[in-house]
């Protein structure tokens, strides 16, 4: 079993899988944010195409990406959309822009490491609009801020030619990422110390992501470079954090914690001592009958966290 990190209050579970939806949807949410973007033809030094991109979710089932810029000298839009086929297991989507009419129809899959995604489609060939001819892109993810991108189309030889590469580059701090609506996420308020816990809780889970960050400037309502609002994913568990500009008279509670299922004892171990370290142990890690393993500590900013081990 993967770790699961879920929100608990008065040990009421109240998490659900990750986005609430199908894997692969949660999975095209990691292009959400506003990105740029380079290209160049295999071979040049010079970027010859530069684009600025953004990506936004509509509702809970399409990734809608739309791209402003130069291809070459020519001035470039296009609006792609993107979302996950769970009957047929493929990512399903669509192509437009300002250079054509026609509509490209998109269909691939992710490799086994679950970081490359192709897509494919068909349409006119570039040499002679008479014919058919196969062309994909790949987007690899190289880090969450950071994709590798190679756009290629099938050849008379039998083989897959490059005709561009590119590197997309994720923004830091120019928008705001709110949840969709009709979800629930766990929200945690900070005073000036949001940015540093996250750097923690890094620490403590590896796989934790920063979806987005922004921060305030001089002159807005908080300190300035302290987080207005970041959203940051735990084992595929959203969470939303703040630091509040008052100073308030009230801090964490233990009435809510976070409910961590951890998959192995050494790993629980490990977490725990990191998570206990400047906090309040309430409940040592020991065999309280219901699981092999259980603990409930308070970290150093306030944060209640329960971990968990049952072995298979």
């Amino acid at each position: 079993m993967k770790q699961i990190v879920q929100p608990l209050i008065l040990i009421l579970l109240i998490g659900s899988t990750a986005w609430g939806q199908e894997p692969g949807f949660g999975w095209l949410k990691q292009f959400e944010g506003d990105w740029t973007v380079e290209a160049k033809k295999p071979g040049a030094d010079e970027v010859s195409h530069t684009v600025t991109m953004n990506a936004k979710a509509a509702g809970q089932q399409w990734m809608v990406v739309k791209q402003v810029g130069k291809m070459g000298e020519i001035d470039f839009e296009a609006v792609q959309t993107l979302g996950y086929d769970a009957k047929e297991k493929r990512y399903v989507g669509t192509w437009v822009d300002s250079t054509s009419s026609y509509i490209w129809q998109l269909s691939g899959t992710l490799d086994e490491s679950g970081k490359k995604l192709t897509l494919g489609t068909e349409g006119a060939d570039w040499t002679d609009p008479e014919k058919k001819r196969k062309y994909r892109d790949v987007y690899e993810f190289k880090s969450e801020d950071e994709i590798a991108t190679v756009s290629q189309m099938f050849g008379d030889d039998g083989k897959w030619q490059t005709f561009m590469t590119g590197k997309m580059t994720r923004k830091a701090g120019d928008s705001i990422t709110l949840p969709v609506k009709n979800t629930v996420t766990p929200f945690l308020m900070f005073t000036g110390q949001a940015e540093e816990a996250i750097g923690f809780y890094k620490t403590v889970f590896p796989n934790l992501k920063t979806e987005s960050m922004n921060k305030y400037k001089a002159g807005e309502a908080g300190p300035e470079g302290t987080i207005q609002l970041a959203t940051i994913s735990i084992a595929g568990q959203k969470v939303l954090c703040t630091d509040s500009p008052p100073v308030h008279d009230f801090t964490f509670t233990p009435s809510f914690s976070f409910f961590v299922e951890c998959e192995d004892l050494e790993t629980m171990k490990k977490q725990f001592a990191k998570l206990s370290e400047g906090g309040k142990v309430m409940m040592p890690l020991a065999n309280y009958g219901f699981s092999d393993q259980f603990g409930w500590t308070s970290d150093k900013y306030g944060v209640s966290w329960q971990l968990n081990y049952k072995a298979e």
